[in-house]
């Protein structure tokens, strides 16, 4: 198989070479969360929650159910407005949070950061603290990280790619299209 990240990017990859390559590069992400859950001192993986923002973070759960397999896991549904690019909330299912838990949240892409400004501000309503949430990605655009790190600059940020910039219509550039659909085969 290609590079895991060529592949994706690929718009004629089809759906089957898609998700082989994410669950790649899901693998990839899993194992250092889970080296800087070692180095955190975090040895008990009942103090690990796990939250993927549905759909496409639903990606990602299943490689660091592997590397947590005591992990609780939460759910933060939100769909994006094509017209706004904001986010609007549809389902949230988050376990008990208490102040010394660390929650990886899992959204393989960080386009404009309302997702993840969204999903962080449930997950800190609901007790987590800022310092001790960890954002996992695929993909990030510079609006996305500024807008993160400017509204929870405490938080810790793990993606493998950095992209240039958001298109006008708020896609990522270079990209890959839309990470769900592209893995669940839906366009």
């Amino acid at each position: 198989m290609k590079a895991p990240l060529i592949t994706l990017r690929n718009r004629k990859t089809p759906t089957g070479e898609f998700r082989v390559a994410a669950e790649a590069i899901a693998e990839i992400l899993a194992k250092e969360a889970l080296r800087r859950a070692h180095k955190e001192k975090i040895t008990d993986t009942k103090k690990v929650i796990l939250v993927p923002i549905l759909r496409a973070g639903l990606v990602l759960l299943p490689a660091f159910m592997k590397k947590f397999p005591e992990a609780p896991v939460g759910f933060i549904g939100l769909k994006r407005n094509e017209t706004t690019l904001k986010p609007k909330a549809y389902y949230q299912n988050i376990p008990k949070v208490s102040k010394s838990d660390k929650v990886i949240l899992l959204d393989p892409m960080l386009a404009t950061g309302g997702s993840a400004v969204t999903a962080i501000t449930a997950l800190v309503k609901d007790g987590a603290q800022e310092k001790n949430i960890t954002f996992v990605g695929v993909i990030s655009a510079p609006e996305g990280l500024l807008k993160l790190q400017t509204k929870f600059p405490q938080i810790d940020m793990l993606v493998a790619v950095h992209d240039e910039k958001l298109d006008k219509n708020g896609y990522i550039v270079p990209g890959l299209g839309d990470f769900g659909d592209r893995y669940f085969g839906t366009k």
